[in-house]
């Protein structure tokens, strides 16, 4: 199975869109962000959050805001002015990517699966 890499890469393809669908379903991915109070340490976390009040494009939205805010707090404009940029870009694209997703669970419950990585690979364009 390894030795031909072609099906390797497709098994994680896969692998990748079955937990995306999952991820647009039952929660999704958040991050948080402290900095010590005496600046030097930064900590990230990830973790799984199962609201079902928010869908995962508003979440995300909301989930960058709330890193521009925190970014703005302590100071790191770089990392604001890229959060901003990708909020404007979610936020341009929202109507764009919600009928992509529409699109893409309609192929994997057709279980055209070459046609579901052309959408996801046309999310994740939209998405950056």
């Amino acid at each position: 199975m390894f030795g031909n890499r072609k099906n390797y890469n497709d098994v994680f393809r896969l692998f990748d869109e079955i937990f995306e669908q999952f991820n647009q379903t039952n929660g999704g991915w958040k991050t948080q962000t402290r900095m010590s109070e005496d600046g030097n340490t930064k900590v990230t976390t990830h973790y799984w959050s199962n609201d079902a009040t928010n869908s995962k494009s508003n979440g995300g939205v909301e989930s960058l805001k709330s890193q521009l805010e925190y970014a703005i707090e302590n100071e790191d404009f770089e990392l604001a002015v890229k959060l901003r940029d990708q909020i404007k870009s979610l936020e341009s694209n929202q109507e764009e990517i919600d009928k992509l997703e529409l699109e893409l669970k309609k192929s994997i419950k057709e279980q055209n699966f070459e046609k579901s990585i052309e959408i996801r690979d046309q999310l994740k364009k939209l998405k950056q």
